[in-house]
């Protein structure tokens, strides 16, 4: 098995609520750092959409293959990475870990993922990151979701790592390559019923309704069509395309419903306020750490990097997030 990593990078910004030590070179940096962990062989291929600041770049080239991509939105970009893995060919056992720009990772969570992978041949689908469990009221046709508190009490260890289901995550999530070939059609398909078409996927995959009656219409455009008809024919378009993709996930047979699974507590994090900044973790302090692995490579750091000042908890449940240097790094491969 060899880890694939497609990493999807824009050198512009928005504008989400974030911590003050986010930067995209420190998701790059912590990301390269968890892969000095792995224990199998890695490539990394970056798929940059628009124009990359040097530094990044700089870090880019020394550790894979860059892609230069014109797409202009996520879900372009994200429709063409899912072809990748078909189009290159790479073997159906090989592990594919789909990666935004604005995560952070923990040195050992790539590790974590092989491992995982590795003893769980029944999963399919993985992420490092997922805020949201099923209630134990859920249904295929109403799922219910609750938000993890982050214990991992009397769940499996893999590694020494508490690993359970996950309801949702985002479009950065692991996959083995022939199940992702499987699959294509549907998750090139999904992003069209606008939203948070993540959830959407996520739910669909396993077998699950992904929509409400509710929510068939979709929710209002920042930019609203500027005539009633417009806004109607949008309505209609939405409801329609909701309504095939739940009845595409009850028809869904029992063989092809996907398993997600997550660490509990996670090992990476979405770097955005507002509960998006998973507990479990001292993030701050694993921000300052990934800075301190830059400066050890005489990397240039964010300029604009502020002394971390936003407090996670560090210890749940007893398990302490820590980082060391590692001994013997993971030089990953050109795909």
């Amino acid at each position: 098995m060899i880890l694939r990593i497609l990493y999807r990078s824009v050198g512009s910004e928005n504008s989400k609520n974030r911590p003050s030590f986010y930067s995209k070179q420190l998701a790059l940096a912590s990301l390269l750092r968890a892969v000095e962990y792995v224990g199998i062989p890695t490539s990394i291929v970056f798929v940059n959409d628009g124009e990359i600041p040097a530094d990044r770049l700089s870090l880019m080239a020394a550790a894979g293959e860059v892609v230069q991509v014109t797409c202009g939105s996520n879900r372009s970009s994200y429709r063409h990475v899912l072809r990748m893995p078909r189009l290159r060919r790479w073997a159906p056992d090989d592990l594919v870990w789909l990666a935004e720009d604005d995560y952070l990772y923990t040195a050992r969570s790539l590790s974590a993922l092989v491992s995982a992978a590795a003893a769980r041949p029944d999963a399919e689908y993985f992420t490092l990151y997922s805020t949201l469990r099923f209630a134990d009221s859920s249904t295929r046709r109403r799922p219910q979701v609750r938000h993890s508190d982050g214990r991992p009490d009397g769940l499996p260890l893999i590694n020494g790592v508490p690993w359970g289901r996950a309801a949702t995550t985002t479009s950065t999530f692991g996959v083995r390559v022939a199940t992702l070939v499987e699959d294509e059609r549907l998750l090139r398909a999904i992003p069209f019923v606008g939203g948070a078409f993540d959830r959407a996927t996520c739910l669909t995959l396993q077998g699950l309704q992904p929509f409400q009656l509710a929510d068939l219409g979709g929710e209002p455009p920042r930019v609203q069509p500027p005539t009633a008809l417009g806004r109607a024919a949008r309505r209609a378009a939405l409801t329609s395309l909701r309504a095939s993709l739940n009845a595409v996930a009850l028809a869904r047979p029992e063989k092809r419903w996907r398993t997600m699974l997550v660490p509990e507590p996670s090992l990476a994090t979405h770097m955005e306020l507002g509960g998006a900044l998973v507990e479990g973790h001292d993030w701050p302090a694993e921000a300052e750490a990934v800075l301190e692995w830059l400066r050890d490579r005489d990397e240039p750091t964010p300029a604009s990097a502020p002394t971390p000042d936003v407090t996670v908890p560090a210890v749940v449940s007893g398990i302490t997030s820590t980082t060391t240097a590692s001994p013997t790094p993971n030089r990953p491969t050109v795909a």
